[in-house]
């Protein structure tokens, strides 16, 4: 049964229910969780070569998504760059995987996944990661480095949320999971289940200038739902150490806008002194607005070339439709 409290590391070279071309470089791996029970982790390269590497990502999937979706985006053109030089770590959340039998079990909360994730990378023997999360699993990969601050390198949260009781998407879940066309879709009694303990997640606010200590890059759809949440977490956190980017027209930024989040890792990993040789597409025009002094930078311009993503403090940038 997939939820057999497992008492070591378990590997598997195949995952049969990903598309083919999807999984033909995963390995699967189950780790156990205090408190949470046995989770998948699908790595992506090698991680025997790369498990020293800076260049080590761990990735945390959204309510009503599967881990496929990172392993997705991983596969764009825009992330050849990364791809190529990096391990990717891409977490399951317990009964999320496609195909997965309805949960018996009671849901972990999110503070206890959040709190062990770190699990994962002491029994794969890695250092430091930078955390991805998108919509829920930005709110665990928070709370993850917030817990492990030495763990992290740095952390991109897409429609990141801090306090309690809202979604991190419009409309109905089940409508969320049909969309997922070209992926295989989540069991929705599980996703259910996923999508309660998020909303009795605990509001991390009074805690985010304390604890964000890391470098920060926020990601936003100005059509999300979760964008004045990320503004606000904009606002909180320590000068100098987060950063805020606002997609016109867009809710879904890892469907939507997969060029300008692949973009704007790359840009990221840079300014950690990750990656600096890895290409990405051509500078793209963007405008700022200053949210340090709440004045706004009228009619001023520059390319993403010339925007360091973590060196830019205290300012928001909002990119275009194009």
């Amino acid at each position: 049964h997939f939820y057999k409290r497992m008492s070591k590391l378990v590997t598997m070279n195949e995952e049969k229910e990903a598309p083919e071309e999807e999984a033909s470089n995963l390995s699967k791996y189950v780790v156990d969780l205090e408190d949470c029970g046995p989770f998948e982790v699908f790595v992506e390269g090698d991680l025997d070569k790369l498990r020293d590497s800076s260049n080590v990502f761990l990735t945390v999937h959204d309510i009503g998504s599967s881990y496929l979706r990172w392993v997705h985006f991983t596969k764009h053109e825009d992330m050849i760059g990364i791809r190529a030089r990096s391990l990717f770590l891409h977490v399951s959340i317990c009964g999320q995987a496609p195909g997965a039998e309805a949960m018996k079990e009671d849901f972990p909360s999110m503070q206890d996944i959040g709190l062990n994730l770190v699990t994962i990378l002491d029994q794969l023997r890695i250092q430091r990661v930078v955390a991805l999360g998108d919509g829920a699993g930005a709110y665990l990969a928070a709370r993850f480095a917030m817990c492990h601050p030495n763990r992290v390198h740095g952390v991109i949260l897409i429609n990141s949320s801090a306090t309690t009781g809202s979604m991190p998407f419009k409309g109905d879940l089940k409508e969320k999971i049909v969309k997922e066309e070209d992926l295989p879709g989540v069991n929705l009694r599980n996703a259910t289940k996923f999508g309660e303990a998020f909303r009795r997640r605990a509001d991390i606010t009074g805690q985010i200038s304390t604890k964000i200590s890391f470098d920060t890059l926020l990601i936003s759809g100005m059509r999300s739902k979760s964008v004045k949440e990320s503004e606000e977490i904009h606002k909180m956190a320590k000068p100098g150490v987060c950063s805020l980017i606002k997609l016109d027209d867009i809710e879904d930024v890892l469907e939507e806008a997969p060029e300008k989040l692949a973009d704007s890792v790359i840009l990221f990993c840079q300014g950690l002194g990750l990656m600096p040789t890895a290409k990405r597409r051509s500078s793209r025009s963007v405008s700022i607005s200053s949210q340090g002094n709440g004045e706004r930078i009228a009619n001023r311009r520059m390319s993403m070339e010339q925007y360091d993503v973590p060196n830019v403090r205290r300012l928001s940038l909002t990119v275009p439709t194009q």
